[in-house]
Parts: C-alpha cells; structure tokens; sequence
C-alpha cells in the first residue's frame, strides 16, 4: 500500500474519531468534505479549549438575579462582575453552553473574541480581516452585524457595519458577504468608543426569554426572563402552590411549572453556538442527560392559572397538554374577582400578578382604581399568601394596605414597581 494512501486513512481516521466531540462546518459536512485534522486541532486549541470574556445580557435591574445564577453555574467560571446592562464572566465555550441552558434572567450570551483600536476603514477592515474567523463559525454562515459607535472618529455605524460584514465574509473564504441559503444566522456586534473596536459573538442566536415552549402571546405579553426574575424576588420555592389568576398567555405559570421541577429554561430549544465548529455534541449530550436526571417530575397540580378570557385560557391549555413537563399546571376560565383560593383546597402559597394598567385601561386614574380594588381582593380573600404583583410606576406602596416591598423592573419599555410581600392574616 502507497505511502500517499495510508496517510489518507490515517487522517480519515482521526476526523471520524473527532467527529463526535467537533462539529464540522456545516458546508463542507454537507458536501460530504472532511476538514483537515489540523483545522479541528486549532478549533480545540484556540476555541473550545481557552477562556473567553463573555456578557450575560439581562434587562434593566436584573445583573444581581443573573450573577446569583452564575455564581452557582459550574466549576471554571470565574471573574463574575456585575455590569450595566448585564454580567460579564471569564469561562470557555462550553460555560457559555451552560449559560445559555440554565439563565433564567439573561436574555443572551455574548462572547468577546477580538479587541483593538482603530482610527480609520482602512485600520478596522484589516484588523477584523485578521481575526481568524474560520475557526469560529462554519463556511457558509449568515452574518447580520449590529453595529454601535460613541466618541470615535468611525462614527458612522452603517459604514462600520459594512467593513465588518465584508471582513467576515473574506475571512470565511467567501467573495460576499451573503452565505449560503441554507446556511446558520450569526450575530457579530461591533462596539467602537474612544476609537477601541471589540468584536462579540452572540452565542444564544433566538434570545433567551423565548424558551420553546409556547408560540402565543397576550396583549402585553411578559417576557419569561421577567417572570422567573419576579418568582425569585418573590421568593417561590418547589411545593410552594402558585395561583396566576390574571395568567393571559401563561407565562408566570410555565416558568413556575419548570422552576418547581428544576427543568433548565433552554432545554426545548437550541442556540447559535451549537452550530459552531467548537461545539461539542457528545458533551452536550452529556450535560443533558444529567439536567435530565436532575428533573423532578410533579404529578399533581401545584400550579393554577386562571383568565377571564376564554381565548387566552383555550391557548394555553393547548400549550400544557403538548407538553410534559407543564403537568403541574391547571387552567380554569375565572374572573379574578369572582375566585377565592379556597376553592383549590390547597396550603398557602404565593399569589402572582400582572394586572392591566396603563394605556391597557386607558387612563392613568382606571390604572389606579382597578389596583385599589385588587389589593382589597387581596387582602379579604388571600390572607396570610405571599404576594407579587406589578404595578404602574408612581404607585405609593402604603396604598397597598400592609407592609410591602418594591423593585424597580422594565416590562414592555415601561419602567414599573414590583411590590412584594406577605399579605397580613
């Protein structure tokens, strides 16, 4: 036999016994072309296998929930520093994996992979040239770049954008920056301030708060990243019931359901950096089948969500019967005035609200009126629960009746009050 031909299979045996821990850029694996031994050991050395600075990305108000989050991740995540507008960690690319399963605060994961100052096109275009980009993300990759620009002489962030997307796109081997029909979107966002340049990856791809488990929404639908953050301010703990008796689409009682069975937020759904060339399906795996074994399942509803609004009730109980893992959730169609939690038979628990308010009530003193009268509800038919509900801004929290506590949140571009407490015996 050729010395030429040994080679060969002694390559084609490398690849396929590295397969299961690599992804392979998605062109050529459709192509059926393997890559050279030595692309997947850089992809190891260089990617998979070094730290990177990463941003969780969290709403306003939320990077103390998140860093909580962080600090009991996984060993090898170190540097957690809270920062405006999110927590930025050091870990590798597998951390960033976990991060993305198991934030319930974050809406994305970011990953810094190139920092450097520049004063001119022709500086950025041959800087982001020389990032080494084919290591990062597969040949026929869809890039959209976002670009920001503050007190930099590149102020024009339409013109750093498109430097960016044609240095990408040569650095891929490509002669346009489109990519392929079929090929993966990846978000590149640019930063440029005082004329320094960072590079960032958006590793999470779809954001975070869309956990894959519903596709509805109502007429001021709560993100799920600010439903888990408000169960946790709250307090909710596993066996402690929840009542959602203004649920809409559901959002506060599917968060609860996977809360109360230690599901991961990002189980149902995937991420833009599982489709990278450092990716590493057999781990992956690995790490699901433990979140998996980690589940506990609750057979009987601890859960109860409730709507005046026969719609909203049909949609999310179809969203609870196609999925398993939202068994402890039970949906009645119930005016919230005209339901006491003496009916569910059940221990006390935390009662959870995101009542209409605002431009939903059309004046600013209906706002007022229907919380005044929510909280008398409250007080005669729900005594000795926990309490959180969200508020309009403004609202004085001695209005409420007892002693409460408030947190400043952003719920649909709108600032908001949290108030939280235990409503008296």
């Amino acid at each position: 036999m050729g010395v030429s031909r040994r080679l060969g299979r002694y390559f084609l045996a490398t690849i396929v016994a590295m397969k299961g821990e690599f992804n392979m850029a998605s062109a050529d694996k459709a192509a059926g072309i393997a890559p050279a031994p030595g692309y997947l050991k850089r992809v190891r050395r260089r990617v998979a296998g070094r730290p990177w600075r990463f941003l969780a990305v969290t709403p306003p108000g939320l990077e103390n929930l998140c860093r909580q989050e962080l600090m009991q991740l996984a060993d090898g995540v170190t540097d957690i520093t809270t920062v405006s507008g999110g927590v930025a960690f050091v870990g590798r690319l597998h951390h960033a994996c976990l991060a993305n399963l198991h934030l319930r605060t974050a809406t994305r994961v970011l990953m810094r992979i190139a920092e450097f100052t520049a004063t001119n096109f022709r500086q950025l275009e041959k800087k982001c040239t020389a990032v080494d980009w084919q290591l990062f993300l597969p040949s026929d990759t869809v890039i959209e770049v976002r670009a920001t620009c503050r007190h930099s002489r590149l102020y024009h962030s339409t013109a750093v954008k498109q430097r960016v997307q044609r240095a990408v796109a040569a650095g891929l081997g490509r002669t346009g920056p489109a990519g392929s029909v079929d090929g993966r979107r990846q978000q590149v966002l640019v930063r440029v301030i005082d004329d320094r340049v960072s590079l960032s990856l958006d590793t999470s791809g779809e954001p975070l708060f869309k956990r894959g488990l519903k596709a509805q929404g109502g007429r001021a639908p709560l993100r799920e990243t600010t439903a888990a953050a408000i169960l946790m301010l709250a307090g909710y703990q596993p066996q402690m019931p929840l009542i959602d008796p203004m649920c809409g689409s559901g959002t506060f009682s599917m968060e609860g359901a996977c809360m109360v069975q230690h599901i991961p937020p990002g189980r149902f759904r995937t991420f833009a950096c599982m489709h990278w060339p450092g990716f590493a399906p057999g781990r992956w795996r690995a790490v699901l089948r433990r979140a998996d074994r980690c589940r506990q399942d609750m057979t009987h509803p601890l859960i109860f969500a409730s709507d005046r609004d026969p719609h909203a009730c049909r949609a999310l109980e179809q969203v609870v019967r196609a999925h398993d893992c939202l068994r402890p959730v039970q949906v009645r169609c119930r005016d919230f005035f005209d339901f006491t939690p003496d009916e569910l038979n059940t221990p006390k628990g935390l009662v959870v609200l995101n009542p209409p308010y605002g431009r939903r009530l059309d004046t600013p003193q209906k706002s007022r009126t229907r919380i005044d009268d929510i909280f008398r509800k409250l007080c005669a038919d729900y005594r000795g629960w926990k309490l959180a509900m969200l508020v309009p801004k403004g609202y004085r929290k001695q209005d409420a009746g007892f002693r409460v506590r408030t947190d400043r949140l952003v719920h649909g571009g709108l600032s908001v009050e949290l108030v939280t407490g235990r409503i008296p015996e």
